[in-house]
């Protein structure tokens, strides 16, 4: 008895095996993670300087060229979370830690996919292509977080949809940490206002159908009608206490400049002729194709996910760093749409069949709690005893070396630096050093970054702008245009290696 008991409890299920082997893929893709961009090192410096100073700075302390600025600090929560995990286990912490939330993220979309369609292997197979969707933007940045929280919000909306019992408290509890992790909050707002919009749109057509006020799907309506304004209220309350009050919601708000959008890859609408974005073309199809189906055979879909799919559609298509969300909000939905038109195969059916009763006595959540505490314990202690981590910022790719010499060679004066660098350099140099820019373009604004540019790009006049900021160094790699033009102007020859050159201006 004891023995099979045991098997029980080694066996994993579905849920198990897809967040075991998520935490895994993430863990190794760590290495290439941290060679995408340098925004971690912003993060960190800033998550240091809050856990050394007790302090949310709500202006900006990082550059010198808007230093004082109004800078709204949305992502202070995670920041702490990442200097925490960093402090304890180094850079191999930080990974740990966004393999936790990823995998977490896509157990609970999976979960809320069995809900739906009570069927575990199309929920889990799903869950796996929104997994694969969403590793388009793995990064081990803040809006992690938001793939969690999102996940977590669109289940319990749902459930208010349906007219199962949920503490409306919930939602702005979430909220309040949401808001405080990351700006990707507004989603979760968007996401209200689909469900929000798709409840109007039900109640006018039950009043223009003249049904009678004790209709039981009338009392159904009224009932979630004002759950979800209570809901909308009390998140947006929540929404706003922070440590710049409203000050989060104009930062994203405000982040519309098309020069800036159109300059970086990830807020520029996504190239579909590209094998990293073709997951999401198949979930896209996939997903409309179901709801198509669904709707031929039923005459109706539930407004809110129509509403709610439709504009997360639309935010991927137009910016790529949204094709995570779309994942994450359309795969429960297309688990419960594919679930009837699968039923039509007795092959598949039967193996739902297998599959649910071979789960059902199973209690295999050891697994990932071995693995995901495992590597957890197993990153500290090595990190605590060797102070090296297993994953680095690649040298090839930000100024390792460079860094190190300008620790060693503290220079004077303010810098010009590459924007990719900008996370990288505040991770090594500050608070003794502020940059020029780093790639927070929203904060920075369309002026200042198209100043960037020009000078970057030794435009006319790009001497002025140097002069302007009192730039007396500039760190950029070799074969930058203003790095030849500055070599032409006298500027002296600092460090010089494959990656990045610095030159200093004569006294």
């Amino acid at each position: 008895m004891k023995s099979r008991v045991l098997i029980f409890l080694l066996i994993p299920r579905l849920c198990e095996t897809l967040l075991a082997a998520l935490f895994l893929s993430v863990w190794i893709l760590g290495p290439r993670m941290m060679s995408l961009d340098s925004d971690l090192g912003r993060h960190l410096a800033l998550g240091n300087f809050i856990l050394d100073q007790r302090l949310i700075p709500t202006t900006d302390i990082l550059s010198h060229t808007k230093s004082g600025e109004l800078r709204p600090p949305y992502e202070w929560l995670t920041q702490v979370w990442f200097a925490l995990a960093n402090r304890i286990a180094g850079l191999d912490g930080v990974i740990v830690v966004c393999a936790f939330i990823i995998s977490a993220s896509f157990g609970v979309v999976y979960l809320d996919a069995v809900q739906r369609s009570r069927r575990p292997v199309t929920a889990f197979l799903v869950s796996l292509l929104a997994a694969a969707v969403s590793s388009l933007h793995w990064l081990p940045r803040p809006h992690l977080i938001t793939f969690l929280f999102l996940a977590i919000w669109l289940a319990w909306l749902e459930r208010v949809r349906q007219g199962k019992q949920i503490g409306l408290w919930r939602f702005p509890a979430l909220m309040l940490l949401w808001a405080n992790a990351h700006g990707g909050f507004i989603f979760g707002m968007l996401a209200w206002l689909a469900y929000f919009t798709g409840w109007l749109w039900e109640t006018v057509q039950l009043r223009l159908a003249e049904s009678s006020k004790s209709n039981p799907s009338s009392l159904h309506l009224t009932d979630q009608g004002k759950k979800l304004a209570l809901i909308g209220l009390f998140a947006w309350m929540a929404s706003i206490a922070t440590p710049s009050l409203w000050g989060n919601w104009q930062a994203v708000l405000n982040n519309n400049s098309i020069f800036i959008l159109s300059r970086t890859v990830e807020t520029r609408p996504p190239d579909l002729s590209q094998t990293g974005t073709w997951p999401f073309v198949l979930l896209l199809l996939l997903t409309w194709i179901a709801g198509t189906i669904t709707w031929l055979r039923r005459k109706s879909l539930p407004p809110a996910l129509v509403f709610l799919l439709a504009g997360f559609s639309l935010l991927a298509l137009g910016i790529t760093r949204n094709i995570p969300l779309f994942a994450l909000s359309a795969a429960p939905v297309l688990a419960e749409w594919l679930a009837p038109i699968l039923e039509h195969s007795k092959r598949w059916k039967r193996v739902e069949a297998n599959v649910a009763a071979l789960e059902r006595p199973l209690q295999g959540a050891v697994w990932p709690i071995l693995i995901g505490v495992g590597l957890a314990l197993f990153t500290a202690i090595r990190y605590q005893v060797h102070q090296e981590s297993r994953v680095e910022f690649d040298s090839r790719l930000f100024p390792v070396a460079a860094a190190t010499w300008l620790i060693e060679n503290p220079p004077s004066g303010n810098m010009f630096n590459d924007i990719n660098w900008g996370g990288y350099l505040l991770y090594r140099l500050w608070p003794g050093e502020k940059v020029f820019v780093d790639s927070q373009t929203d904060f920075y604004g369309e002026q200042l970054m198209r100043e960037y540019e020009h000078t970057l790009l030794a435009g006319s006049g790009w001497n002025e702008v140097l002069e302007r900021y009192d730039v007396k160094w500039v760190i950029l790699p070799p074969n930058a245009p203003l790095a030849k033009a500055l070599k032409q102007e006298g500027w002296a020859l600092r460090y010089n290696d494959s990656v990045a050159i610095i030159l200093a201006k004569e006294k």
